[in-house]
């Protein structure tokens, strides 16, 4: 019991004083390398480990020429269209393909095939999760914000149509290099989209005018009631009380066009037509006609315009 009790408070110890192990600050290449483990392992069941990465910041046509023209070309879409390129070489598109058909490798590299669009829809979902992962995996990083606009498209046919497509841009072109696990298997996938823009600050404003500013703004957001107004009309006591559901009421000069916007000290705001909007009474508002003014008649005068002289 004893030498129980005292092993029981040596594991407490060692326990107390054990080193704490601070975990590795997130980094560009390690956000990649994890991210892309984890799709090939989420999507497709394979174990791969990352040999090397490289990334270089390029012009367009520098792109084109450091891209193998071998590589299935996958498009990354945003909202303009075409935004850039996910490239798989020959053995990596191997391995995708094997994992979904066999659900593991062969035990020697791939021969040389021509790449089909049946290839790029069995790897479209690999780059996708590629994609997702890394998205969520380099916050914090000089790469956060650079993949979150993009999703996978079609395949695109050679470098000539890439260029065609891809708008003038710098693009960050990572390369990674991969180890199959299997038969010395090596591969190579690749990501090319525009440098993300730095966000622009915001000019400084004056206090005094911020403050006015928010003043204009909130009290924008102030209610402001309206009466619509048909028509206007006295009647005597009697004839109101004589009123009964369905009695038609005349308007004499009053048309649908005749409803005024008043605020509630009766000024009138706007001019309206009565009408309906989706089975609900409304009023759509109309532009007040300018005055004119026209000639009048001359040297003709009427009965009613000639003066009337007082008799003597």
């Amino acid at each position: 019991m004893a030498d129980g009790k005292t092993g029981s408070v040596l594991r407490r110890l060692a326990q107390a004083v054990r080193p704490v192990v601070a975990s590795a600050p997130v980094t560009p290449s390690r956000a990649l390398r994890m991210a892309l483990t984890r799709a090939a392992q989420d999507q497709i069941g394979l174990s791969i480990t990352v040999l090397g990465i490289t990334e270089e910041v390029v012009a367009l046509d520098d792109l084109l020429r450091l891209i193998d023209a071998d590589m299935l070309l996958i498009g990354l879409e945003d909202r303009e269209g075409l935004g850039g390129l996910a490239g798989i070489d020959l053995q990596s598109r191997a391995a995708v393909i094997e994992m979904q058909t066999m659900g593991q490798l062969r035990g020697s590299p791939a021969d040389p095939c021509p790449v089909t669009s049946t290839d790029a829809a069995l790897t479209g979902p690999f780059i996708a999760g590629f994609l997702d992962e890394l998205s969520q995996n380099t916050q914090g990083t000089p790469l956060q914000g650079w993949v979150d606009d993009y999703a996978v498209g079609g395949r695109v046919d050679g470098l000539r149509a890439a260029g065609l497509a891809l708008r003038e841009a710098r693009y960050r072109l990572v390369r990674l290099t991969i180890d199959l696990g299997i038969a010395e298997r090596q591969g190579a996938i690749l990501l090319a989209l525009p440098v993300t823009r730095e966000a622009v600050p915001a000019p400084a404003t004056d206090p005094g005018h911020a403050w006015a500013d928010l003043l204009g703004a909130s009290v924008a957001q102030a209610p402001a009631n309206l009466h619509a107004v048909l028509h206007r009309m006295r009647l005597p006591l009697h004839a109101v009380e004589a009123f009964r559901v369905g009695q038609i009421v005349s308007l004499p000069g009053i048309g649908v066009g005749s409803v005024r916007l008043e605020g509630p000290d009766g000024r009138v705001v706007a001019r309206a037509r009565l009408g309906q909007s989706a089975g609900l009474r409304a009023v759509r508002l109309t532009l007040q006609p300018a005055a004119e003014m026209s000639e009048a008649a001359h040297g003709t005068v009427t009965p009613r315009d000639r003066p009337v002289l007082p008799r003597s």
